[in-house]
């Protein structure tokens, strides 16, 4: 199995370093080539508009709108945005892959960024703790969340962590805290 992070921009280093740690085979992806020879993607987080725009100036919206529906993506804060429905901001281009709506800064600015514990559903079995330390960094909120949607973490009974059948979206930055779990689930899914 091969995992592609996308790499336009972002912290998509970080996404690397842990799937390294892992041991899974796993790649940069900045082309359609690149994208095509993965099993799943990784979108990262950085700022959602520059990402939406980078998307199609690469090349790479289409593409991976199709490659979603086949294959998993998981999107951590600027990706989850990016993978939402809608995320009420007519300058992000939405994946529309997870039936559920975004709302970018919902935690606060750059400033009120904060790291804590979130807690994790028993549906998340693969992570031993029930509690997970997490970042949040100009986090997204979730709303909107679909019945075809999964809710497997909470932080102050706010959803940060919700899955589909096929894709996974974080509002926090699993890559900062070494949450390797949340990797690992991510993992078993594209497997189920």
């Amino acid at each position: 199995m091969k995992i592609g992070i996308l790499s336009i921009q972002g912290d998509f280093l970080l996404h690397k370093k842990n799937l390294d740690y892992l041991l899974v085979d796993n790649i940069y992806v900045r082309t359609e080539e690149e994208l095509k020879k993965c099993d799943a993607l990784i979108i990262p987080g950085g700022e959602s508009t520059t990402m939406s725009l980078l998307l199609d100036k690469f090349n790479l919206f289409d593409c991976i709108v199709n490659f979603s529906k086949k294959k998993s993506l998981f999107g951590t804060c600027a990706g989850s945005i990016l993978m939402s429905k809608d995320s009420d901001d007519h300058r992000i281009k939405n994946i529309d892959c997870i039936n559920l709506k975004t709302v970018r800064n919902s935690w606060g600015k750059q400033i009120d960024s904060f790291s804590d514990y979130i807690e994790l559903s028993d549906n998340i079995d693969i992570c031993k703790d029930r509690k997970i330390y997490s970042t949040f960094i100009r986090a997204p909120k979730f709303s909107n969340i679909s019945e075809s949607c999964t809710i497997l973490g909470h932080y102050n009974n706010e959803p940060v962590l919700i899955r589909n059948q096929k894709h996974l979206v974080a509002s926090f930055h699993p890559e900062l805290d070494n949450s390797y779990c949340v990797y690992k689930y991510f993992l078993k899914m594209i497997n189920d």
